[in-house]
């Protein structure tokens, strides 16, 4: 999840979460889960988002829908959509990580916009 331009991410790019835990399918649908924890999704549209082919997307979650790391929330007309499941210990460890990653991230973007200025 890279920045193109100055405010804009592509999703389907592999952000820090895949650069420090590897570029996986699995761990690209964990960093779009935990980048959008509190919105829902169906694997379709994870699929799309990350450019990533359906059925890799629906083995995957499968995966994580076993492992209660993926929750089904609410059916959209015939879509089931997942949310991460804030209650596993595994997620919260995750969750932390991951927020740890972006405050790391936001230091160096600060640090390089102070060096850009003098």
């Amino acid at each position: 999840m890279k920045m193109k331009d100055e405010n804009l991410v592509n999703l389907a790019d592999p952000g820090m979460f895949c650069e420090v835990f590897g570029d996986t399918p699995r761990n690209r649908i964990l960093e779009f889960f935990l980048a959008m924890r509190d919105v829902d999704y169906g694997i379709a549209d994870v699929a799309r988002n990350l450019e990533m082919n359906k059925v890799t997307a629906y083995n995957v979650t499968k995966e994580l829908i076993k492992k209660e790391i993926l929750v089904p929330y609410r059916i959209l007309g015939r879509t089931q959509t997942y949310k991460l499941n804030k209650k596993n210990k595994i997620v919260k460890i995750m969750l932390k990580a991951f927020d740890m990653l972006i405050d790391l991230i936001a230091k160096e973007h600060m640090v390089e916009k102070i060096i850009v200025k003098h």
